[in-house]
């Protein structure tokens, strides 16, 4: 098939119009492989066409085409139209507009609001110990959870300032520690730079242990790739405070490895001048479908889930007990989880310094896949990509290819959560490192691009624990959300019975109560 053999709705001194170019496109994927992607013939009439006149709607159809294929675009890559998040897109929500009951309870002895990784996580772990209700304002695993890269990590890199070079988790730790404790310094700065990686660390290891023994015991088929996470370093700086926040993760169980550039290109087809850390037991997975599977198992085991069903006011009453108001009606509970991430400052002002910043994340697809079911993070904003388990496929000619997800690239300040943009800049960074890393992806337009709230705090470290009594706060994961989330959700969960703040959630360090401008209403 070529130009001259398929008419087209205008003249080729006028441009070609959206839907002559949805009807050319058409006809053009009977030139695709048996895979579905684009072949030298193919691609050869795509930069004919790709030079004719277009309208801006057709351009855009003509780009989607060439994304789907696997194609290579000559001019300028532009946003696409797909906005869909990888792990929504067809989605069949199992737990869509859920209500445990008619009506909203009036009483509880705890209710969580919001359920992302969190919120589901804290349900799960408390279902059965008392009336726990959950309240979504969409519905599960609609946010944050399910618009984010799909990532587990033992290690959250707190990056202090701008994306840059990266000084090792207790690298961060001291220049964060360094511009706001000026008066610690030598051995005492030494030891709190130590206690604080140890504790983040710690609550990684034990985040991605809870989150594969979930899987495990609820059966939850949420394409679970456990195979590793790799971080490349990018100058001897960098390599070197990766061997330090090896050694230190080591010592305290942490199954990780440096891993030496000959082998990263060797295992994983990467090409790297400086060496990596490789974290083992880590990797990604389909958060949707693992919140929406660990939230099934919470409302087996007894918890209450009301979707739709947003909280617009928190207020602690004289008694202790806090009034919860939401469109529908007003619940009395005994504690309150707050697992709102992005949204909690709308409820709750006092902590605005839990801000709210949107992330990135793109997919370009029938891409060689050689990581081995890895997730790798990169430079420039922290760039990671990986190939979801359910994009990849083995092609005709024996090689395994998928979908490759890649996002960061500078993650961007907001004002509202609910009103997401993209970035044309962000694409190109994101683009551009990906043909470093990927060299065949040199000039191949994304099949969707799309945004996602995150929270990150002043001290890019979590707020989690006691805001008052009674009220818990699970909030500003820093776009680590699947370091931490899992097991903050148990950590709170435990709160929540206990009263108390249990050892690994130290006040000083995780505590919101240092963030809060006013720790009482």
């Amino acid at each position: 098939m070529t130009l001259s053999t398929v008419p087209l709705a205008a003249p080729s001194s006028q441009p070609i119009t959206k839907e002559a170019m949805r009807t050319f496109t058409a006809r053009l994927r009977s030139e695709t492989d048996a895979d579905g992607r684009v072949t030298p013939k193919l691609q050869a009439t795509l930069d004919q066409l790709e030079r004719l006149p277009a309208s801006e709607s057709a351009r855009a159809v003509f780009q989607a085409f060439v994304a789907a294929v696997g194609g290579k675009m000559q001019g300028p890559i532009k946003l696409p139209e797909d906005k869909t998040p990888f792990w929504l897109r067809g989605a069949n929500h199992p737990l869509a507009g859920f209500q445990s009951n008619a009506k909203l309870p009036e009483a509880a002895d705890v209710v969580i609001v919001g359920a992302g990784l969190t919120g589901t996580s804290a349900a799960y772990h408390l279902a059965g110990k008392g009336k726990v209700v959950v309240l979504e304002k969409n519905d599960p695993a609609s946010g944050a959870s399910g618009r984010n890269g799909g990532n587990f990590e033992l290690i959250p890199e707190n990056f202090a300032g701008d994306y840059g070079e990266y000084a090792g988790l207790e690298g961060e730790r001291r220049k964060f520690l360094q511009a706001t404790r000026p008066e610690l310094a030598g051995e005492a700065l030494d030891r709190e730079v130590r206690r604080q990686a140890e504790a983040v660390m710690k609550i990684g290891l034990k985040n991605s242990q809870r989150m594969l023994a979930i899987v495990d015991r609820e059966q939850i088929d949420c394409d679970l790739s456990s195979s590793g996470w790799l971080r490349v370093a990018y100058s001897p700086a960098e390599e070197k405070a990766l061997e330090k926040e090896v050694a230190l993760g080591k010592s305290l169980g942490l199954p990780m490895s440096v891993i030496s550039a000959a082998e990263i290109k060797k295992r994983f087809g990467i090409d790297a001048k400086f060496a990596g850390r490789l974290a083992e037991q880590n990797g990604n997975y389909h958060p949707f479908k693992f919140v929406t599977g660990e939230m099934q198992a919470a409302l087996r085991k007894g918890a209450e889930l009301y979707t739709r069903t947003g909280v617009t006011a928190l207020r602690t009453l004289p008694d202790g007990r806090h009034e919860v108001t939401t469109p529908r009606g007003k619940i009395i509970a005994k504690t309150v989880i707050m697992a709102t991430n992005a949204f909690t400052a709308k409820v709750l002002p006092e902590l605005s310094d839990v801000q709210y910043y949107q992330s990135q994340i793109l997919n370009l697809e029938h891409v060689k896949n050689d990581l081995n079911g890895i997730t790798f993070t990169d430079k420039d904003g922290d760039i990671y990509g990986s190939f979801p388990k359910s994009g990849q496929y083995t092609a005709k000619d024996g090689t395994k290819r998928g979908t490759l997800l890649l996002g960061g690239g500078r993650d961007r300040p907001g004002v509202d959560p609910t009103k997401l943009r993209r970035s044309q800049s962000v694409l190109d960074l994101v683009l551009k490192e990906a043909a470093e890393r990927f060299p065949a992806t040199a000039k191949q337009p994304p099949s969707r691009v799309w945004t996602g709230p995150m929270a990150f705090t002043p001290d890019r470290l979590p707020a989690v624990g006691f805001l008052r009594d009674g009220l818990i706060i699970a909030a500003g994961f820093n776009g680590y959300g699947g370091s931490y989330c899992t097991e903050v959700g148990a950590l709170v969960a435990e709160m929540a019975v206990t009263k108390k703040t249990p050892d690994a959630l130290p006040e000083d360090i995780f505590g919101p109560k240092r963030l809060a401008r006013n720790s009482r209403q």
